[in-house]
């Protein structure tokens, strides 16, 4: 990593920490029963892990959810085929300011929605997207286990690191949690 890019990468780190600071969140466990939002995260879409979010944000409507999903796209460019998706925004790096901050409204009223269970599917790790997953509001963090991982409930993925297999033990997880109520 470059100088240059390390010292904005450490100011971003400064800036959140700062804002972690005043954050409160209500931590709270739901699954498909109890959840009536829900926020899905992801990044680098390629077509095959693109349908797979889209058939999940399918799949959490007809559990009678409100879902909203947001995609980050390492690029200067959004491609057109991920554009004019409904329920669906994206943010690129034209949306980030200097030390990789999001500095979009539509990213901002994601943090600040107060779901019920925030579903971060990302595959990779960007800074940019574990600014939003810390921030966001929500009550129930679900994502793979990483090295910086924040989520509430954190799922071991390393043998199949796809966003399909990610998915398909989401699912599992929280149909362990409805048999326990």
């Amino acid at each position: 990593m470059s100088t240059i890019k390390n010292i904005k990468s450490k100011i971003g780190q400064f800036n959140l920490k700062k804002r972690l600071k005043y954050q409160k969140r209500k931590v709270k466990t739901h699954n498909f029963n109890s959840a009536k939002s829900a926020g899905i995260l992801f990044s680098s879409p390629n077509e095959q892990s693109f349908i797979a979010v889209k058939n999940f944000l399918s799949f959490l409507s007809t559990k009678d959810m409100k879902v909203i999903a947001l995609g980050y796209v390492p690029s200067k460019k959004i491609p057109q085929e991920f554009l004019m998706r409904k329920g669906i925004n994206f943010y690129c790096n034209t949306d980030l300011n200097w030390y990789y901050k999001p500095k979009n409204e539509i990213i901002e009223q994601f943090i600040h929605q107060d779901f019920d269970i925030l579903f971060d599917l990302s595959m990779n790790e960007y800074f940019t997207v574990n600014y939003v997953g810390l921030l966001s509001k929500a009550q129930f963090k679900i994502g793979k286990q990483t090295a910086n991982a924040y989520q509430d409930l954190v799922i071991d993925i390393k043998n199949n690191n796809t966003v399909d297999y990610l998915i398909e033990q989401i699912k599992h997880y929280l149909n362990i949690l409805n048999n326990q109520e």
